[in-house]
């Protein structure tokens, strides 16, 4: 083929790293659409994008936010952000640049993708990387993305506690998170550099701007994606309003994993019944699309100590990071304690709540107003969150109706299966011990919002855990990747849909299971992959 046009939908995390790698070469053309705004210039780029301790884009209603309603447990719906402009999740998360563990690309491989070994994806993320702290043969020296430890605020009263209180209890020290090992404490690697959030957008498309064969279109909500004869030819999109079609030789939804399998299905790939449902023309039988849903669930611990916590502007928002097994677990690394310092958004969120209640989200809900008043005032507000990393609960991406530009309907379920809820016992008496330790003690660290009466027995934990747990905001699986012989597997291990040739879906909704550490490293060396599949098959 002489030269091949590429369309993606989808700025984000992969997205913006599909297009860019993809327009590299000259007899490609690529157009990316995004939902949301695009910025073409770094001065551009509103304060809330790019400072990392500025995390005001995760609140509802913010405008480079989708902000989608979801349903966690039974009853209980709380609005999950994602990002809706150019860099998308990655232009308002907290910077967080964890890899895959060679477990987590090990379990990817047993469920029949071998493509995926540690071995196969290491190259992809040195690619994808410059680190600043290591040098090692695992680290990359002359990728986009800058990977900083030293970028966070590691207050010795703060981190310095929390850290002595791991070893205390045993955990071994673990220095370099990315080195592909598993377990311990250590420092969190972030893309950080020069007090900037290092999205795609930054990392990726403004180096990549000026290349007369890539058109980043802003505003850009795409409705379906079109198959004419078995193939698809191209997408339906609103533009600034206005209704148009555009052709492409290669179509890549890279929509995120809620929005990615709401496009299939609104374009008549998915369940067939459910697509019938609601009047929906069956393209492709996939009962897998919207399924498997996964995330990390977390729970919110507040504590308190003397000193004032805030973060600082331009440095990241986590210090540090405690990973470990659970007891009897044959999934690695599945609980994670993470300690985080306040943020303007905290306190926003915090005035938000005293003043209405129902608006608490995330790591605030169900937090006394009295206390959040006292923090309010003295301007700290540490927590720690206990997270699973590992669920065996899965949740579902189904449409609410036939509208494509209405919100899909999310269902986490979470804690659904008794050994996620054991897990979750687990992580908070370890947490429960952190903070009883000598070091914590000698610190004065206390915990606030935990008390003895919460921690006499299994019952008591999980009236707490289920008070005060949430998703994270990592969701994954929801057109999961997999051999022939996988019922729900959407796309195969190089994101081709099943049933569609042409068609590519490349996000985090493609990872056959979520991976122990968040997902923000591994979806950027999956676009890295993705994008030479890509070349090399229109080639």
């Amino acid at each position: 083929m002489d030269g091949y046009n590429v369309i993606v939908v989808g700025a984000g995390s992969t997205g913006a790293v599909i297009a860019a790698r993809l327009s590299e070469r000259p007899n490609c053309t690529v157009t990316l659409l995004e939902a949301g705004p695009v910025y073409e210039r770094l001065e551009d780029f509103p304060t809330s994008l790019l400072d990392p301790a500025d995390m005001r884009e995760s609140m509802p209603g913010a405008p480079h936010s989708w902000a989608m309603p979801g349903t966690i447990l039974p009853g209980v719906q709380i609005p999950i952000p994602r990002g809706k402009v150019s860099g998308g999740s990655s232009s308002i998360n907290g910077a967080y640049f964890e890899r895959g563990t060679r477990a987590d690309f090990d379990s990817w491989v047993k469920l029949g993708n071998d493509a995926w070994s540690y071995d196969e994806v290491l190259p992809y993320f040195k690619r994808s990387e410059t680190d600043l702290n290591f040098a090692t043969d695992v680290h990359g020296t002359e990728g986009p993305v800058r990977v900083n430890r030293e970028a966070q605020d590691r207050s010795p009263e703060f981190t310095g506690a929390f850290e002595a209180a791991c070893r205390e209890l045993g955990f071994p020290e673990e220095r370099d998170k990315n080195s592909g090992a598993s377990g311990g404490f250590g420092p969190i690697p972030m893309n950080i550099d020069g007090g900037h959030r290092l999205s795609t957008a930054i990392t990726y498309l403004l180096p990549a701007a000026q290349r007369p064969n890539l058109a980043v279109i802003g505003n850009a909500y795409v409705r379906r994606v079109l198959v004419e004869n078995g193939r698809c030819v191209g997408v339906e999109a609103d533009i600034d309003g206005e209704r148009q079609v555009l052709r492409g030789d290669r179509i890549v939804v890279s929509a995120g994993a809620l929005r990615s399998p709401h496009l299939l299905m609104h374009s008549g790939i998915g369940p067939a019944e459910h697509l019938r449902s609601h009047g929906i023309e069956v393209v492709v039988d996939l009962p897998g699309v919207g399924q498997n849903l996964m995330d990390h669930p977390e729970l919110s611990m507040q504590w308190d100590m003397p000193g004032k916590h805030p973060a600082t502007p331009g440095r990241g928002v986590i210090t540090s990071a405690l990973n470990w097994t659970s007891e009897g677990s044959d999934q690695i690394d599945d609980l994670e304690i993470l300690p985080f310092v306040s943020t303007a958004a905290d306190l926003m969120r915090i005035t938000s709540m005293i003043k209405n209640p129902k608006q608490a989200f995330g790591a605030l809900r169900n937090t006394s107003t009295k206390f959040l008043i006292e923090q309010a005032k003295a301007l700290r507000f540490p927590f720690t969150v206990i997270g699973l990393q590992a669920e065996d609960s899965r949740g579902s991406v189904t449409l609410a109706s036939a509208d494509p530009t209405d919100a899909p309907r999310l269902d986490w379920n979470l804690l659904s299966e008794e050994n996620d809820r054991r897990r979750m016992r687990e992580g908070v008496r370890v947490a429960a011990d952190l903070f009883g330790s000598n070091a914590m003690r000698s610190a004065k660290g206390r915990a606030v919002n935990l008390s003895a009466s919460d921690l006499v027995d299994d019952k008591t934990i999980d009236e707490w855990v289920t008070q005060h747990i949430f998703a994270v905001g990592h969701p994954s699986c929801t057109c999961r990747m997999g051999p022939d012989d996988d019922q729900l597997a959407v796309v195969d291990q190089f994101g081709s849909v099943r049933g569609i040739e042409g068609l590519t879906v490349a996000d985090t909704s493609i990872f056959p299971v979520l991976t122990s550490r968040g997902p923000n490293a591994t979806a950027i060396m999956l676009g890295e992959r993705i994008a030479d599949v890509i070349a090399t098959t229109q080639n």
